[in-house]
């Protein structure tokens, strides 16, 4: 998303489509998911008011421990050109960048550091392949920059995307304010079993605080969760042998012609890779 929009999502997210309920009458139907290889399955859930469906939810959900990740960064193309590229599973969108491309949190890939060093405004890092082998430390996590600043160039992973806001903490604590401002969203977030959940808004759009409630109250057992970029840069795709997925649909196909617009471009992607 571009840097003159930053000030502005610092009070609120620009609307993109009709918000969802309040937070209080939010739930999702139980994920059924579906297997695409060992430690990755899928799920895409309902996401009720008083049990009637008002949108969707799409839901990754990886095994670092069979599955690495990956960041890569350079002139914006789409989604579907990134995957073909780089020949992930699985592709989505980063973190916020500028009009000229370039992120406006620092970005880690290959252990190379792209972007600024340091952001007050970035609240979240979602880092991942530690350097060489250590059994102290995750091979993927999310870490708060608040609670734990990092030193950019000590960092001990080679893969990483800082973004904001964090939208739950650690200790299962919301840290975003209500707003009616709603968007198309990317989360990533952690759960107590150490996997990796990827989510995108597939239908509907919810504010950060709906979004927020709504993972701390899932049975998905959310620890963290970071927000990633949102609006028309919120985007999933899956492609494997037998299964292909691409969220939200509306960008693909309602949108038309207009997918080939910049605005839906990304510079920095996120793959999942077997191991």
């Amino acid at each position: 998303m571009a840097a003159w929009i930053l000030a502005i999502l610092c009070l609120g997210w620009i609307c993109w489509g009709t918000p969802l309920a309040a937070a209080a009458d939010l739930s999702h139907s139980p994920p059924r998911w579906q297997n695409l290889g060992k430690g990755l399955s899928f799920a895409l859930m309902d996401v009720l008011r008083d049990d009637d469906v008002a949108g969707a939810l799409a839901v990754v959900k990886i095994d670092p421990g069979a599955n690495a990740f990956r960041i890569f960064h350079h002139k914006p193309q789409k989604i579907t050109a990134w995957q073909q590229e780089i020949q992930a599973q699985v592709v989505f969108n980063a973190s916020f960048y500028g009009t000229d491309g370039k992120p406006v949190g620092l970005v880690v890939s290959d252990g190379k550091l792209v972007g600024p060093l340091k952001n007050p405004q970035m609240r979240g890092m979602f880092v991942a392949e530690p350097k060489g082998v250590s059994p102290d430390l995750p091979r993927a996590t999310i870490l708060d920059l608040v609670v734990s600043p990092i030193q950019p160039h000590k960092l001990p992973w080679t893969q990483g995307v800082q973004s904001f806001p964090l939208l739950l903490d650690s200790k299962g604590r919301i840290r975003v304010h209500p707003s009616d401002k709603a968007a198309h969203r990317t989360v990533i977030a952690t759960d107590h079993s150490g996997n990796i959940l990827v989510f995108n808004t597939h239908s509907g759009s919810l504010t950060l605080y709906d979004l927020a409630r709504l993972l701390k109250n899932s049975e998905l057992e959310v620890d963290a969760a970071l927000n990633l970029d949102g609006g028309t840069e919120a985007q999933l795709y899956i492609k494997t042998k037998d299964f292909e997925f691409f969220s939200p649909p509306a960008w693909e196909t309602q949108l038309g012609s207009l997918i080939d617009r910049k605005a839906f471009e990304l510079p920095t992607v996120v793959g999942v890779f077997p191991r």
